[in-house]
C-alpha cells in the first residue's frame, strides 16, 4: 500500500474541534465582559443622578422631581426589598425630572411610570432608584447598595 504524504481527516478535525472550543470560549468571556462593563455604567449613571439631585437641593431648597409619587406598595417585592435595607420602604418615592439635572450624559428616566423608564428619589433620605432595575448575575438592582 502507497502512503501518501498530507493531512488526514483526523488532524483536519482535531484542528476544527480546538478552534470551536476556543471560538466558544472567548464567546462567553466576551459576554461576560460586556454584561459587567453594562453593570457599571449604570452603577455610575445612578451615582451621577445621586450626586446631581443633592446637587440640585443644595441649590434649590428641593428635590428635582415631578408631580407625580410612586408608592412602595405598587413595586415588585425585589424593589421594595432593596428600599427595606435602605431605610425608604415607608418614603414618598418621587419621579426625577430628569430635564433638570445638569448631566446631559444620562440616556435613562425619561420615559413614564408605566414603562418604568424613571429615577425615583426617596423624600427623607434622597437616596436614588431606577424604576425598571438592572439585572445582573440573577439579581436585579434598583439602586446602589
Amino acid at each position: 500500500m502507497n502512503r501518501k504524504s498530507g493531512i488526514s481527516l483526523v488532524i483536519v478535525a482535531t484542528a476544527v474541534i480546538i478552534m470551536l472550543t476556543l471560538i466558544s470560549v472567548a464567546s462567553v468571556v466576551g459576554s461576560n465582559a460586556i454584561t459587567s462593563a453594562n453593570f457599571d455604567e449604570y452603577i455610575s449613571n445612578i451615582r451621577r443622578v445621586a450626586d446631581d439631585v443633592n446637587e440640585y437641593y443644595v441649590e434649590n431648597k428641593t428635590l428635582p422631581v415631578t408631580s407625580e409619587i410612586v408608592t412602595t406598595s405598587s413595586l415588585s417585592d425585589e424593589f421594595r426589598g432593596e428600599a427595606t435595607l435602605n431605610g425608604d420602604l415607608n418614603n414618598k418615592l418621587f419621579v426625577i425630572d430628569v430635564s433638570l439635572l445638569k448631566d446631559s450624559t444620562i440616556k435613562n428616566g425619561t420615559g413614564t411610570v408605566q414603562n418604568q423608564d424613571v429615577y425615583l428619589v426617596a423624600e427623607d433620605t434622597n437616596n436614588v432608584y431606577y424604576m425598571k432595575g438592572f439585572k445582573y448575575k440573577s439579581k436585579t438592582y434598583y439602586g446602589v447598595e
